[in-house]
């Protein structure tokens, strides 16, 4: 039997069918056993990572140390959360949680940095992203860590938006179509937007020590195993503290702009080689030609977001 088909820990997330030996506790078990993993996980022991963990010092600045290995594997760690190896092939995942971390913690960080990477060794491109479900058409958040996705996603699920997807997106192509697919069932936030926005969802959350946010569920009732969602546009938020911006305003992206833009907003930005880098060209020239992509922006006050909100459903049409 083949070795990715023989675990019965099976998850289906991301449109992914993903088999572990390691349990994986805040996404749902996949119904039915057929056809073989896009990804297995496999436990590591310490043994196994002292064989292969690369020597040399490290970037003090980056907290996931990323190395290509000699074979074409990927080794990744993170000192406080978890250690894994990716194959060349991108199939398969070595992984081990490290210290105290928490389990939702740990399982946050390997099914979003874990996942990319193998995503990115298969030769596919996914985005760092929110993308939510507003009155039936997905719309994806783009931006650098702490540019108020998150907050702005908290806003609009308190005004009847749904959340498809936080920190990673990963995307197919459907003919002039693309589709959003399902991850993980919780928004990362800090405190304030968090009781301010979605109070009921805070009283069941979890308090991420590493991130210092807290890990929610935006309602308590969820489809489970929902197919992807067609994307109706990307919004790239400007520096929050940027303090030139006065008024709300968007700006569609073409050209130059348009390709830093989504390239920049990579989930993996630490894989480089030459056939990684015609991958994105490929995968910005059919977002382009299919996705408005918007820049957007906006002061960040509360008082700014029913704008927001206006905006973005102006772009997206009734």
């Amino acid at each position: 039997m083949n070795a990715r088909c023989r675990f019965r820990n099976r998850h289906l997330v991301y449109g992914l069918m993903i088999e572990s030996e390691l349990p994986l506790t805040s996404v749902h078990e996949a119904a039915g056993g057929d056809g073989c993993a896009d990804l297995t996980i496999l436990a590591g022991s310490p043994d196994y990572f002292r064989a292969v963990a690369p020597g040399g010092p490290r970037d003090p600045e980056d907290w996931i140390e990323h190395v290509v290995l000699g074979d074409g594997s990927v080794y990744m760690k993170s000192s406080e959360v978890f250690e894994a190896t990716i194959s060349a092939n991108g199939r398969t995942a070595i992984c081990r949680m490290l210290g105290d971390v928490e389990q939702r913690a740990f399982e946050a960080n390997l099914l979003n940095f874990v996942v990319s990477a193998s995503l990115t060794l298969q030769g596919e491109e996914t985005l760092h992203a929110t993308v939510l479900e507003m009155e039936g058409r997905a719309v994806g958040l783009l931006g650098r860590s702490g540019a108020g996705k998150s907050t702005l996603a908290a806003y609009l699920i308190s005004r009847g938006a749904d959340l498809i997807t936080d920190d990673m997106l990963r995307v197919s192509f459907a003919g002039d179509t693309i589709l959003a697919y399902p991850g993980p069932y919780r928004l990362k936030l800090l405190d304030k937007p968090a009781t301010g926005f979605l109070p009921d969802a805070v009283a069941d959350g979890h308090f991420n020590a590493l991130s210092g946010k807290i890990m929610v569920r935006p309602r308590r009732e969820v489809h489970h195993h929902r197919g992807p969602s067609r994307l109706a546009a990307l919004f790239h938020l400007g520096e929050p503290d940027d303090e030139t911006v006065t008024e709300i305003s968007s700006i569609r992206l073409n050209g130059l702009e348009l390709a830093k833009t989504l390239m920049s907003s990579a989930m993996d930005t630490r894989y480089a080689s030459s056939r990684r880098m015609e991958n994105q060209i490929r995968f910005v020239a059919r977002v382009a030609d299919l996705l408005p992509v918007h820049a957007l922006r906006y002061p960040r006050t509360v008082a700014a977001l029913d704008g927001v909100a206006r905006e973005i459903r102006r772009i997206i049409g009734p």
